[in-house]
């Protein structure tokens, strides 16, 4: 009687301790393995689509990436937010054009920090990432990107497909 009643308190440690429920656990989604990635598929992700958007959209204007706003964007892709100004989360993308029909160029910023961009135009199109960024702003580029490493203070290009960050 005595052993059962010592296995019944062992087995109660062992599971507040192992379910946390002693009041120290912390839940949430944020720090939890893999969301940091996940985030950034999300991100790359809204990146192509508003790709194919804005590339649909020049065909229609006869081939000028300048006539794609961030109202014709928009209407595309409800889902998205597009602005002129930063992006400060996957569901928010920062658009710029070039004056003269150079191209367009795109930016989300990830949870993890880092900025993925694609930029789009008479030179094909580029793929950017830029790491530990607190907001992220699309550069109006002229001329395609050349080639690249990724760091905290410069856009890493690549031509046909994202850099790895």
């Amino acid at each position: 009687m005595l052993s059962l009643l010592v296995s019944a308190i062992l087995v109660a440690l062992v599971l507040t301790n192992t379910l946390g429920s002693h009041g120290h656990s912390k839940p949430g989604i944020a720090n939890a393995p893999g969301v940091g990635l996940a985030d950034n598929v999300q991100s790359q992700q809204a990146l192509s689509i508003s790709l194919t958007a804005a590339t649909t959209a020049e065909a229609a204007s006869g081939g000028d990436y300048s006539t794609v706003t961030v109202a014709i964007l928009s209407a595309a892709n409800p889902s998205i937010t597009y602005m002129d100004g930063p992006s400060t989360s996957s569901s928010v993308i920062s658009v710029a054009n070039s004056a003269g029909g150079g191209g367009i160029t795109m930016v989300v910023r990830a949870s993890s920090g880092i900025c993925w961009l694609v930029w789009a135009g008479s030179g094909g199109t580029w793929y950017g990432a830029q790491t530990n960024q607190t907001s992220c702003t699309a550069p109006p580029l002229n001329s395609a990107p050349t080639a690249s490493a990724v760091s905290s203070t410069a856009i890493g290009w690549r031509h046909g497909g994202f850099p790895g960050a």
